[in-house]
């Protein structure tokens, strides 16, 4: 805890002095660790804590607590810096509402693509845009992932720094395909073909009870590619519409309806959690045998071979096409710089040194198994090829997802309307107690409109 006598931070340069000194190095050919990155000796720098927040767990917070020790060490010296990481995914959001609206000092926290319009809408965040126009990170913004770079915008500023690129696809149980007969995934497959396949492989299951076909997301912003392949929409922008009730999105909905309810090809969520002893752990789900077709995030790779071990051969394949073409679902995070900082400028130079700078990206991709946001750092991502097909993960993963990835457009009021609304009703899908698709989703219609014009 900071005592009432420790100061911030001292001797510090202004804002505007601050970004002098940066484009005068700059222009000058110089380099200094704080604005490029690249290590040598200390900058001139202030004394204090600076603080952070965020979600991640220990063990993911291990390349980020390097990196930030490194950039603190190399520049600032007399700097304290601490992290509050490890809190729970709904208490993190609460608490960070409740430390910037009450005006306690944080000087950097973790955001999500799913938050940043609510909390750029409100207020709580410093726009980035005149920090990376006078010292902008190498490769900004060509070299990073659209989706990604666009993912922390919210009308025309950018708000966070993003530092991966999560994408979908398809664990596929080898042996499982070749007793039923049944080929690997590619991406021409339809909808339908996948509901064949899962067919024949539960025909040949040993417990059709407790096995199944395939597992397709049924949570909002993953299963958003579902509905968005068969020709449906979530909302529009400009001005923001709700397109629930239109046929493609009822036509994605009543597909998983139906593959978990008519056809029992998928378990529903709660048959997820009840096998996984209430985890909601899918790599466990499909590691245990449970499940021959499975949609994961890339990042699962990485735990599966150790899961799996020699039960089973298994490969990464990717998700199918619809009537409107081949989308897949891409998400990410980034570093944010809340308004209660009291120095924003250090900050920044944190951010683009522990997200951006080309030293540390290789080691970030393989402590934390997965892409960066850079693209062309790729290959760091890509587990080893002893224990998946990395031929397969680079396609399915990578290149598909940077030729086809799409997100929801996230409303200001997403993440409110996705528990209050969406989850609400949609559940009753999950659980059969409706079976109409296009009843539930008028009511989610009908719910999603106001929160569209509320103010966040």
């Amino acid at each position: 805890m900071q005592s009432p006598t420790t100061p911030r931070f001292q001797s510090r340069p202004s804002r505007r002095e601050f970004l002098k000194v940066g484009a005068a190095v700059a222009v000058a050919g110089l380099t200094i660790p704080w604005f490029a990155g690249c290590g040598g000796e200390s900058s001139p720098g202030g004394e204090g804590i600076w603080k952070a927040m965020s979600w991640e767990n220990k063990d993911e917070m291990k390349k980020w607590r390097l990196h930030l020790g490194d950039f603190f060490e190399q520049n600032y010296p007399k700097i304290k810096w601490e992290v509050d990481f490890g809190l729970a995914w709904e208490e993190y959001w609460t608490k960070l509402q409740t430390v910037v609206a009450g005006g306690a000092t944080l000087d950097m926290c973790w955001m999500h693509d799913t938050r940043n319009a609510l909390f750029a809408s409100q207020g709580f965040l410093q726009p980035l845009d005149d920090y990376i126009q006078e010292t902008t990170p190498t490769g900004w913004p060509d070299k990073f992932y659209d989706s990604q770079v666009e993912s922390f915008q919210y009308q025309g500023s950018q708000y966070a720094i993003p530092y991966d690129f999560a994408t979908g696809g398809f664990y596929v149980n080898l042996d499982w395909l070749e007793k039923a007969g049944v080929d690997v995934p590619a991406e021409d497959w339809t909808f339908d073909d996948l509901l064949e396949a899962g067919m024949r492989l539960n025909e040949v299951a040993d417990d059709p009870d407790k096995q199944w076909g395939f597992s397709l997301p049924t949570d909002s912003y993953n299963s958003y590619f579902i509905v968005r392949s068969l020709g449906g929409e979530f909302v529009s922008n400009d001005p923001l519409e709700a397109h629930f009730t239109d046929s493609g999105t009822v036509a994605a909905y009543q597909y998983l309806y139906d593959a978990i309810w008519k056809h029992r090809l998928m378990p529903n969520p709660q048959q997820i959690l009840a096998a996984t002893g209430g985890t909601g752990d899918v790599a466990a789900f499909f590691s245990s045998g449970r499940v021959a077709i499975l949609y994961s995030l890339n990042d699962v790779a990485f735990v599966m071979n150790d899961l799996i071990g020699d039960k089973f051969r298994w490969t990464v394949a990717p998700t199918p096409t619809g009537e409107a073409g081949r989308f897949q679902f891409v998400g990410g995070s980034g570093f944010s710089i809340p308004k209660v900082s009291s120095e924003p400028e250090i900050t920044y130079q944190a951010i683009k040194y522990t997200l951006t700078n080309p030293k540390n990206l290789p080691t970030t991709a393989k402590m934390g198994s997965m892409f960066v946001s850079r693209k062309d750092y790729w290959e760091y991502g890509v587990p080893p090829k002893d224990e998946v097909d990395s031929a397969a993960y680079k396609h399915t993963f990578y290149d598909l997802g940077k030729r086809d990835g799409i997100h929801p457009l996230y409303f200001p009021n997403y993440g409110r309307w996705d528990s209050s609304v969406y989850v609400k009703n949609m559940d009753n899908l999950w659980v059969n107690k409706e079976q109409d698709a296009g009843k539930v989703l008028r009511q989610v219609q009908t719910e999603t409109e106001p929160l569209l014009q509320e103010p966040a």
